[in-house]
């Protein structure tokens, strides 16, 4: 008995997810960076300004792997930092760099949405987003 498993909701949607992700994170690949540090620099665009040790905290990540990230943000010039005058704590930032690639990105993502979306009308289009939304919630 063969198994069905493309016509299973959950195949294609993982099919559709990663066809999303490597189609919108092609400008990170162009900047040398890797699939995930995306969310890197989504976390920090939500945050002003972070010193080091909050960002690790926050990221959750091994000494050594959250250095080896920063050194890869560092150096593709997605960071900018500023030392407290203070207490001398250093805090970092996205770099005007780093903003304009998440723009790139978000912009891509909204070109896919109209892909993907482009044989229903706006009302289904619509009724797909809140029906996804509601899937993800559950998770």
């Amino acid at each position: 008995m063969a198994l069905k498993f493309e016509k299973t909701l959950s195949y294609q949607l993982m099919q559709l997810g990663a066809i999303a992700r490597q189609e919108s994170l092609a400008p990170l690949r162009d900047k040398g960076l890797q699939i995930g540090d995306d969310a890197v620099l989504f976390w920090l665009a939500d945050r002003s300004r972070v010193t080091l040790e909050e960002m690790r905290e926050g990221l959750n990540l091994p000494p050594e792997q959250f250095n080896a990230l920063i050194d890869r943000l560092d150096g593709t010039q997605m960071l900018e930092s500023q030392t407290d005058e203070i207490d001398g704590t250093i805090h970092l930032f996205l770099s005007v760099t780093g903003l304009e690639l998440l723009s790139q990105i978000h912009s891509r993502l909204k070109a896919l949405d109209k892909d993907f979306t482009a044989e229903l009308s706006d009302h289904k289009a619509k009724k797909l987003k809140k029906l996804l939304a509601k899937i993800n919630d559950l998770f």
